[in-house]
């Protein structure tokens, strides 16, 4: 029996029980294998196709369809970050320089240490609190170069704190990074929410006469 069939058989039967094709429970399986083994090496997509009784090829093709599934090893913190156009404009480029620079790794290459890869994306959907970055899809808003080292010693003490978490972002929270790179934990809602209702500038709310 294999880790993840010895080890999270509770979990594999809950997402099972979601849905009444098996086919339906490939995806969330694959974010689980990929947690336990940090990657999905062959060997794991075939054991999630054998728990679903799926042909190994219709489970490998959707591996390879969706980019958040790595098929190669990666960092324990996959780091993305967004290069579309809000972001370049307010230093996602210096940020990717100064993280590969600390790192002394290239893009999409892994640390000696298997800590950290950086990676880039294509917009996150908070174009207001750029640059903006996602560790393990947790979003970390504002930022900017000058934090990066202080930002990854920040992640690398996190990954020690025995909380769970992963890199197919099962437990992905919000962040806001502080002028030093710490990293503050807020909710979903209220960078947006401050924003929207709480500025002089945000106008008029909606149904009112201006």
């Amino acid at each position: 029996m294999t880790i993840l069939q010895a080890n999270h058989r509770d979990e594999i039967d809950a997402i099972r029980a979601r849905y009444t094709s098996p086919r339906s429970a490939t995806l969330p399986l694959l974010y689980l294998a990929q947690d336990v083994y940090g990657h999905l090496s062959s060997e794991a997509i075939r054991e999630v196709a054998e728990i679903l009784d799926l042909p190994p090829t219709d489970v490998f093709e959707v591996v390879g369809f969706y980019t958040l599934y790595y098929s190669q090893p990666v960092g324990t913190w996959m780091i993305q970050v967004c290069d579309d156009v809000p972001c370049c404009y307010l230093g996602a480029e210096e940020l990717v320089e100064a993280l590969t620079h600390v790192l002394g790794v290239g893009e999409d290459q892994l640390t000696a240490d298997g800590m950290f890869t950086v990676q880039r994306v294509k917009c996150l959907a908070a174009c207001d609190r750029a640059p903006v970055v996602q560790a393990n899809l947790d979003y970390l808003y504002d930022v900017t170069a000058d934090k990066a080292e202080a930002l990854l010693a920040d992640l690398r003490a996190r990954a020690a704190d025995g909380k769970k978490r992963g890199v197919s972002g099962r437990f992905a929270e919000d962040f806001e990074v502080g002028s030093g790179g710490k990293l503050t934990h807020v909710s979903r809602e209220e960078p947006y929410r401050a924003r929207q209702f709480d500025s002089p500038s945000a106008g008029p709310s909606r149904g009112t006469k201006g």
